[in-house]
């Protein structure tokens, strides 16, 4: 994938984050964005979000996952994806 960013806009503030990876997922049928706002925890990790998104749209919006389940699958399929 290209270097490909966004700005995000939030409490006032305009980040600009990096894409890592995008796909979608037959079973909840959403797209997936997983991204990185390249800061750092108090370990020294980068920071990652994922969201899901409507590519077909005009409005690029990132909307939060809030079913655990859906998260733990999500989650799992990004450590095959980078252990590829």
């Amino acid at each position: 994938m290209e270097n490909e960013t966004f700005i995000l806009e939030t409490n006032n503030q305009t980040i600009e984050c990096n894409v890592l990876l995008k796909f979608k997922d037959e079973e909840y049928q959403k797209n997936y964005l997983v991204y990185t706002d390249n800061t750092e925890d108090q370990e020294g990790n980068l920071n990652l979000f994922i969201g899901s998104y409507e590519p077909e749209t005009n409005c690029f919006e990132i909307n939060d996952i809030t079913d655990q389940k859906e998260l733990e699958t999500i989650a799992t399929k990004i450590e095959k994806y980078w252990e590829e």
